[in-house]
């Protein structure tokens, strides 16, 4: 059952995050931060240049691929879900940092207890294996 939740949860985790980076980047969704219509405007709004929503982009792509190829290899689930939870704890402490409503930072929050429960998973799976 753990193994099942756990390929489950990657693929959610990796599928949600692409999805935002790729193909929703400049759409506008209800979890924007401040007023922001797109991905720009997003890290403008707390502060942030591009050059570190690029560099944001390309850590949270590489952790999506490496959830994926963790399927395989589940020592490098280990490493791209720590990512991918640091990642989500900077998106909750900017989504604060601007005072948005819960509701805005309620997908970081989800992708960081998917990311815990990944990360745990893959060392149980590691340790019985």
């Amino acid at each position: 059952m753990l193994r099942f939740l756990y390929v489950v949860v990657s693929f959610f985790v990796s599928i949600l995050v692409t999805n935002v980076w790729l193909f929703r980047f400049n759409k506008e969704t209800p979890y924007r931060g401040g007023d922001a219509i797109n991905m720009i405007e997003e890290f403008a709004e707390y502060g942030l240049n591009t050059n570190i929503m690029y560099l944001v982009g390309f850590l949270k792509i590489v952790a999506s691929i490496g959830l994926i190829i963790g399927l395989l290899k589940t020592k490098i689930s280990i490493y791209s879900s720590l990512l991918m939870s640091i990642l989500m704890i900077g998106a909750i402490y900017f989504h604060f940092k601007i005072s948005d409503p819960a509701i805005k930072y309620f997908p970081s929050v989800l992708m960081l207890l998917c990311s815990i429960f990944i990360y745990f998973s893959s060392k149980k799976i590691l340790n019985t294996n």
